[in-house]
C-alpha cells in the first residue's frame, strides 16, 4: 500500500497533504480509490475532506439502485451507482455526490421508520415468578413486556404493531415466558406458556410454544428443563388465577366498571374494522357504562366504523364495494347502539323516548329488545318489521315502496320505467317465438340405423 501512496504522491506533489488525509480515511483498506480521489483533488472539483466523504459513501452504496424518479415523459427511470469508481470522471463528482447523498437520506429515513415501528412506548410490566442459576420465568403483564422479552422469537404476541396480544387478553389469557440465562442455541431457549383463567377452556387458548412457535406439551418442557417444571406450573397456575382479567374481557362479559369501559373506548381507534362494531355494542350493554359515555358512543358510532373501514381497506381498488360495506356496517352498529341505549338504565326517560321513536321509524320492534350473551360476548337482540331480516336491502325496498306510493311524480316515473321494460320484454318474446316457429318448420332428419 505504501508503494501505491508513493506513486500517487509522485503524480500530484502539490496536493500531498490532501492525499495523505484521503489515504488515512480510505474505506477499502488497500487504497484502491486513492488514484481517482487524487485526480478529483487535482482538478479542483472539491476539497480533500469532501472527497473522502464521497468515497466512503461510494464504498457503502456501490451497486445500489437510486430512488426512482419520474421523467418528463411520465416514465420511471431507474439508475444505479456503478460498481467501479473509476467509471466516473472528475467532472462527474458533483452528480455522484448528490446521488450518494440521496441514498444516504433514504437509508436514514428507513432506519428512523424501523426504530419508530419497534420503539416501545410506556412501561414494561413483568414479574419474575421463578429464578435459578440457568432459568428465569416471568409473568408478562402487558404488551410492551411481551415485545421486549419475546425478542428474536416467532411468537405472534411479541409483534408490537399487531393486535394478537390483545386478542389473547380478550380470551382471558395470561402469559409466562421461560428463558435460559445461557442460551444453548435451540428452540427451548425461550418458551411462552399461555394459560386461561377460565378452567376447562375448550377454545385452544392454553398451550406452550417454543421460540420457533412450535406447540409442545408438558413432558417436552420437562425434558428441556427438568422435573422442576411441575413446581413452576403450580406457581404459574396460582398466579394466573389471581391475576385480574383485562378490561376488554370484562367489557365483553358485561362486568366492566365505568373506568374500564372508558379505557376500552379510549383505544377504539386501534380496534380493527371487523371488531369495532361488536366492541361498541358490548360497551353499551354494560350496566356500569355512564350516560356521558353512552351519549358519546351514540353520537360517534357511525363515524368511528367508517373511519375503521377506511384505515383497513384504504377504500382503494374496489372503492365502491368497500365504501358500501363500510356504510352498511355503520348503519347496522348505529341501530344496535340505539337498541342497547333503549334498554339501558342509565339513559334518562326523555332521551329514551327519542331513541325509541327513531328505532320504530327504522323498523325495530322495541318490545323485543333484550341484552343477551353471544359467543363469549354480550350484545343486543331484537326483532324487526321484516322478521329476523335486519338487512339494509329490506329497509331500502320498504323505503322505495313508501316513496312511490306517496309521491305521484315518483309513481309516474316508475310507470314509465315499467312501460319501457314491457316493450323490451315484448321484443324478446317476439324474437323467441320467431325462432321456435323456424325450428318447427325445418324438416326432421331421419336417424340412420347402424348396420348389423
Amino acid at each position: 500500500m505504501s508503494s501505491r501512496l508513493d506513486s500517487v504522491l509522485q503524480k500530484h506533489p502539490d496536493h500531498a497533504e490532501g492525499i495523505r488525509l484521503i489515504a488515512a480515511r480510505d474505506p477499502s483498506k488497500n487504497l484502491k480509490y486513492l488514484d481517482w480521489s487524487a485526480k478529483v483533488l487535482a482538478s479542483g472539483q472539491a476539497l480533500a475532506p469532501e472527497i473522502a466523504d464521497v468515497v466512503e459513501l461510494f464504498h457503502e452504496f456501490k451497486g445500489h439502485a437510486l430512488p426512482s424518479k419520474r421523467g418528463k415523459d411520465g416514465r420511471v427511470h431507474l439508475e444505479r451507482i456503478a460498481h467501479d469508481l473509476y467509471t466516473y470522471r472528475a467532472q462527474d463528482f458533483a452528480n455522484l455526490r448528490d446521488n450518494l447523498r440521496r441514498l444516504k437520506r433514504t437509508k436514514n429515513k428507513k432506519l428512523r421508520e424501523r426504530e419508530r415501528l419497534y420503539r416501545l412506548d410506556g412501561p414494561v410490566e413483568a414479574d419474575v415468578v421463578y429464578d435459578s442459576d440457568d432459568l428465569v420465568v416471568r409473568h408478562i403483564k402487558n404488551k410492551n413486556a411481551s415485545a421486549h422479552y419475546g425478542l428474536s422469537t416467532k411468537w405472534c404476541i411479541a409483534m408490537n404493531r399487531e393486535r394478537y396480544f390483545e386478542d389473547y387478553e380478550t380470551q382471558n389469557a395470561t402469559f409466562f415466558f421461560f428463558e435460559r440465562k445461557a442460551p444453548i442455541k435451540n428452540e427451548y431457549d425461550k418458551v411462552a406458556l399461555v394459560l386461561s383463567r377460565e378452567r376447562g377452556a375448550a377454545d385452544g387458548t392454553e398451550g406452550a410454544y417454543t421460540a420457533l412457535d412450535n406447540r409442545v406439551g408438558l413432558l417436552d418442557l420437562a425434558n428441556a428443563y427438568g422435573a422442576r417444571v411441575f413446581d413452576i406450573f403450580r406457581v404459574v397456575y396460582e398466579r394466573s388465577l389471581a391475576h385480574p382479567p383485562s378490561a376488554a374481557f370484562l367489557t365483553n362479559r358485561g362486568a366492566a366498571s365505568a373506568e374500564q369501559l372508558e379505557a376500552v373506548f379510549a383505544k377504539i381507534n386501534e380496534t380493527p374494522a371487523y371488531e369495532i362494531a361488536n366492541t361498541l355494542e358490548s360497551i353499551c350493554c354494560n350496566d356500569g357504562a355512564p350516560f356521558t359515555l353512552l351519549k358519546q358512543i351514540s353520537a360517534n358510532a357511525h363515524k368511528l366504523v367508517c373511519a375503521a373501514f377506511k384505515r383497513s381497506t384504504g377504500l382503494s381498488g374496489r372503492r365502491v364495494r368497500n365504501k358500501t360495506r363500510a356504510l352498511k356496517a355503520a348503519r347496522e352498529v348505529d341501530r344496535n347502539v340505539r337498541a342497547a341505549l333503549a334498554v339501558h338504565r342509565a339513559v334518562p326517560d326523555d332521551e329514551r323516548a327519542v331513541i325509541i321513536k327513531a328505532l320504530r321509524r327504522s323498523g325495530v320492534h322495541v318490545e323485543s329488545i333484550r341484552v343477551a350473551d353471544g359467543y363469549n360476548r354480550i350484545g343486543v337482540e331484537y326483532a324487526t318489521r321484516w322478521g329476523r331480516d335486519r338487512s339494509l336491502r329490506a329497509r331500502k325496498r320498504l323505503r322505495l315502496r313508501r316513496r312511490h306510493r306517496d309521491n305521484p311524480k315518483n309513481l309516474l316515473h316508475r310507470a314509465e320505467m315499467m312501460e319501457r321494460r314491457a316493450v323490451r320484454m315484448r321484443k324478446k318474446a317476439e324474437k323467441l317465438a320467431t325462432k321456435l316457429e323456424a325450428q318447427k318448420a325445418k324438416p326432421k332428419k331421419l336417424k340412420k340405423r347402424p348396420a348389423r
